[in-house]
C-alpha cells in the first residue's frame, strides 16, 4: 500500500499554508512521510529556478527555513496523532504550531536538484515538541534547523 503524504489529507485553512498546503497553488507545498524505519519522517521537494538567492542556482535561505518549519511542525503532528493512537487520515485532530525556529545553514543547496528533509522529534515536553530536521543536496547536509513545535488548541 503506498503512503499518503500527511499534508494531503488537510482540509480547511490548514490546507492553505504556504509552506505545506496542499490547496495553495503558490506555495511550495512540501510533502512529508514516514521513514522506512518510522522513527523519522522524509520530504523530497524539488525546488524552483524562482527560489533563488542572490546567486543563481542556490536555493534562498529563507526557503530553506520554510521548509524546515513546515516539515518539522508536520512531523510533530505526525508524532502526536501516532503517540495517541490516532489516524491521520482525515482532517488533523491535533495540530501544532511553530514557537520558535533555529537554522544554521553549513552549505549552499541547489536549486537544481531535490532536496532531503529528514526530521525526528528529540524531546516531548507537555504541550511542546522539540524537533531537529535535517536538509541534504545530493546526499550532503547543507542546514539544520530546530523547531520548538506547540500543541494548539482552539
Amino acid at each position: 500500500m503506498t503512503q499518503n503524504a500527511y499534508q494531503d489529507v488537510f482540509t480547511g485553512s490548514i490546507s492553505h499554508c504556504w509552506g505545506c498546503g496542499c490547496n495553495n497553488h503558490h506555495g511550495l507545498q512540501i510533502k512529508s512521510y514516514w521513514a522506512d524505519n518510522s522513527e523519522e519522517t522524509v520530504c523530497v521537494w524539488q525546488p524552483e529556478e524562482y527560489h533563488t538567492a542572490a546567486w543563481p542556482n542556490i536555493l534562498s535561505g529563507g526557503i530553506i527555513a520554510s521548509i524546515i518549519d513546515c516539515h518539522s511542525v508536520c512531523t510533530a503532528m505526525m508524532f502526536a496523532h501516532r503517540a495517541e493512537g490516532l489516524e491521520w487520515s482525515d482532517d488533523p485532530s491535533i495540530i501544532y504550531i511553530t514557537g520558535s525556529l533555529q537554522v544554521t545553514y553549513l552549505k549552499p543547496v541547489s536549486t537544481e536538484q531535490p532536496v532531503t528533509l529528514r526530521a525526528h522529534v528529540q524531546e516531548t515536553k507537555g504541550k511542546k515538541m522539540i524537533v531537529h530536521c535535517a536538509v541534504f543536496s545530493q546526499d550532503v547536509e547543507c542546514a539544520r534547523g530546530e523547531v520548538t513545535a506547540v500543541r494548539y488548541m482552539p
